[in-house]
């Protein structure tokens, strides 16, 4: 169970005690907010893809495992290579999974190489 945030403690209280040890109240509270913190560290995971060729208007979708993403979470994506026209969005369409949809908006047909995509989410 994670313990309620304390406030910040004090300028007045020393963070290292007369003993040499960093005193508790602000072992705490770094404690507290590190954890806190890490929370805010985006889940991420790449895989290789190689889009196939996509008339204008036409589009494909693809899914990246991101362990921990859920649903209601905030996703993105990148793509290694440019891509000339093609839109990238994302979203968490099931737990752990993002998926990736690759939209040609250029007016033209595009085929863009095999390359990395990146996916990653924000709780």
């Amino acid at each position: 169970m994670i313990a309620k945030p304390q406030r910040i403690p004090q300028p007045s209280q020393r963070v290292v005690g007369p003993d040499g040890l960093m005193n508790k109240i602000w072992y705490d509270w770094l404690r507290d907010f590190d954890e806190k913190f890490r929370q805010t560290y985006p889940y991420e995971n790449t895989a290789t893809y190689d889009p196939p060729s996509l008339a204008d208007g036409a589009g494909t979708t693809t899914t990246v495992t991101v362990t921990g993403a859920a649903l209601g979470d905030m996703a993105q994506a990148s793509f290694s290579l440019a891509t000339s026209g093609i839109t990238i969005s994302a979203w968490v369409s099931a737990a752990d999974t993002v998926s990736v949809r690759f939209q040609n908006e250029s007016g033209g047909v595009l085929d863009i190489a095999s390359g990395t995509l990146k996916a990653w989410v924000l709780k």
